[in-house]
Parts: structure tokens; C-alpha cells; sequence
């Protein structure tokens, strides 16, 4: 009885909530938006290729999309998917480019060995896990050769390069909420695992460089700036015995993305979250990323010390970040489904060769 009657309060209760945002979304939308007058084109390709767009960029496109129905909708809709489908073939310059920005973010990773997952136990005052992800412990060592990592995450601008090259449909415009997320700054979303190998790949075709997805050793060694004993590697936010003062950390998230972003929550500009000792961005923050890795929670307890590139086979494969909470560990791990397609969930590339390479 109990049960039912504190569920149903709760039914009520969202229900209510959501009806107050409806109402305040249609109060916003009618007040910012002209029924009568026609898409403007223009603007709305301007506004979708704005890199990090201020409040008056994309706050009329976003409101017009959470709207989801009418006319401007639809319109407003079309003329951007229109758009992103008739994109043509990336020309010489722009594949020139890309090739000088890929060799320009690649940050030299020197390898060395490490203590790779949940080091709470081991080196915390409490002697306690810092990580409540079950996948996470225990803590073992690793030896890692050198390689390189890209400083960003891979970008919508970035994606759309690959799949104009290679006569691919364009990725995030599963459906209209997302295209406001889809600023060409913005880190590439709603990819599977298998895209975001694929654009690795092609990305080390165009730049002649051996780049693929990290695996879970190289994404953590780097993150924790070649395995510094930070769950939050980042030297904006003060650490101490691993740990951080978390209203500092919240206060730096809005900070940074002030004005850049619908929904800061879900994704904002690459580099919003700033970077790590070595030179990793975005490693303290929101968002998740796929590796090369099949996932195994209890891969761990059995991982081979040097060089380990996870289970031989699986049903899931490894994501970084893989909590639910706003605390996001760099030492937290999650399985997905490979084709998995989501917002907030990108990748980065990483070189498998010991040299750096020259800038």
C-alpha cells in the first residue's frame, strides 16, 4: 500500500513537472518565434556551421526543435538535413588540412608502467575504492610502449570530412533533437564503435600514420597524464589523496561552457573541460568514449601486464567514463553494445608508433 501510493505521488509529480516545461517551452517558442514568417535558410545553415555558437546562435534554433511540430518545424527540420545529406566530396585543401590539424593534435605519449584502475585502496587515507563502478578494480600493473594520442575528441567538422570521402550518410540526425547539438566543434556523437574505427582508419589513410582507437590502457595512461595518481587529472581543480572538491568541479563545468551550449549537460565544444598535464583535453567532464577494447568487468583480475588490448572476444566493447553520476572518473569503464548510438558518446584516435611525430 505504502509502495503504491509513494509511486503514484511520483507519477504525479513528474507529471506535473513535465506539463510546467511544456508550458514554458511554448510560452518561449512563441515568444521567440514568428509563426507566419518562412525557414530562413540562410541563417539556419549559418547557425549549424557556427563553431561554438553564443546564446543568439542557438538558442532560436533550439527552441524551434524542442518545439517538434508545425510548419517552421518541419521546415526547419528539412532545410538542415537537406543540408548536412548535400554536403560534397571534402576537396583537396580541406583533406590538406585536416591531414596538418590531426598531425598538430597528436600529443607524444611516452610509455612506461602504471597503476591502472581503482588505486583507492591502495594509496587513499582511508584505504578505501574511490570508484563505485564494478569494473574498476582491482588495481594492477601495466606496461605500456609509447604512443600518441589525439588531444581532442573527434568533432562533428571531422566526422563529416570522412563521411563526405567516403559517400557515407552523415552521422547525429537520427532525429531533429539532436541537431542541435551538431555544431562542427562539437564532439561527433551517435557513432558505434565500428564508425568510429572505421573513421580511425581512414583518418590514418589521409595522414599516412597507423591511427586507431586507443585501448582502455593507452585511454588511462594518458587521461591520468601517464598515469599520475588522479581520478580527475585535471590542474583547474585542486586534487588531494585523489580526491576533489566537487562544487569547485560543477562551478568549473558551467564556467567553461557558458553561452556555448543548449544543453551543457549533454555536449558542449571540444576542449570546454581544458587539459591535462600532458596535453589531453576534456578527460574531466561530461561525455564517454569508445576504445578498442572488448569489455569484461572482471578483465582486470586477469589482464596480461604488458600492452593489454582487453578480451580476445566479447558481446560489449569498452567505454571510458562509464558512470551514470556527474562524477566522471578517469578510472571508470562501462560495456556497450557495439552499435550503440548515443548522445554523448564519441572517441578519440590514438598512433600506435613509439616516435612522436614532428609538428
Amino acid at each position: 500500500m505504502g509502495y503504491s501510493y509513494h509511486r503514484t505521488q511520483k507519477m504525479t509529480g513528474a507529471i506535473c513537472i513535465v506539463g510546467a516545461f511544456m508550458m514554458v517551452s511554448g510560452y518561449a517558442v512563441a515568444q521567440k518565434i514568428d509563426w507566419k514568417a518562412p525557414a530562413d535558410k540562410d541563417r539556419l545553415i549559418s547557425a549549424i556551421t557556427t563553431p561554438s555558437p553564443k546564446r543568439d546562435t542557438w538558442e532560436p534554433l533550439s527552441l524551434m526543435l524542442n518545439w517538434g511540430y508545425g510548419k517552421p518545424y518541419d521546415d526547419t527540420v528539412r532545410i538542415l538535413e537537406d543540408y548536412l545529406k548535400g554536403l560534397p566530396p571534402p576537396s583537396d585543401e580541406e583533406l590538406a588540412k585536416f591531414k596538418d590539424k590531426v598531425r598538430g593534435e597528436l600529443v607524444s605519449v611516452k610509455g612506461g608502467q602504471f597503476l591502472m584502475g581503482d588505486f583507492g585502496p591502495q594509496f587513499s587515507r582511508e584505504k578505501l575504492p574511490y570508484s563505485a563502478n564494478n569494473g574498476a578494480a582491482p588495481a594492477h600493473s601495466v606496461d605500456l610502449d609509447s604512443y600518441s594520442v589525439l588531444r581532442h575528441r573527434i568533432t562533428f567538422a571531422d566526422f563529416d570530412l570522412y563521411t563526405r570521402a567516403s559517400h557515407l550518410p552523415p552521422i547525429g540526425i537520427p532525429n531533429a533533437y539532436e541537431l542541435q547539438f551538431r555544431f562542427p566543434d562539437f564532439p561527433a556523437s551517435f557513432v558505434t564503435w565500428q564508425q568510429s574505427r572505421d573513421f580511425c582508419k581512414w583518418a590514418g589513410e589521409v595522414t599516412g600514420m597507423p591511427l586507431d582507437l586507443p585501448t582502455e590502457a593507452q585511454w588511462e595512461y594518458a587521461a591520468r597524464s601517464r598515469g599520475e595518481m588522479w581520478v580527475i587529472p585535471s590542474t583547474e581543480v585542486p586534487v588531494v589523496d585523489g580526491k576533489y572538491n566537487l562544487t569547485q568541479m560543477d562551478d568549473l563545468i558551467t564556467a567553461k561552457g557558458e553561452g556555448t551550449s543548449p544543453e551543457p549537460i549533454i555536449s558542449r565544444p571540444v576542449g570546454t573541460y581544458g587539459e591535462n598535464r600532458l596535453g589531453m583535453s576534456d578527460v574531466f567532464g561530461y561525455g564517454r568514449e569508445w576504445t578498442y577494447d572488448w569489455f569484461d568487468p572482471n578483465y582486470y583480475s586477469h589482464s596480461p601486464k604488458r600492452n593489454p588490448r582487453g578480451p580476445s572476444a566479447g558481446t560489449l566493447r569498452s567505454v571510458r567514463y562509464g558512470t551514470d553520476s556527474r562524477i566522471h572518473l578517469v578510472i571508470d569503464r562501462i560495456g556497450f553494445a557495439p552499435d550503440t548510438a548515443k548522445a554523448g558518446l564519441g572517441f578519440r584516435c590514438a598512433l600506435n608508433q613509439a616516435e612522436p611525430v614532428r609538428q
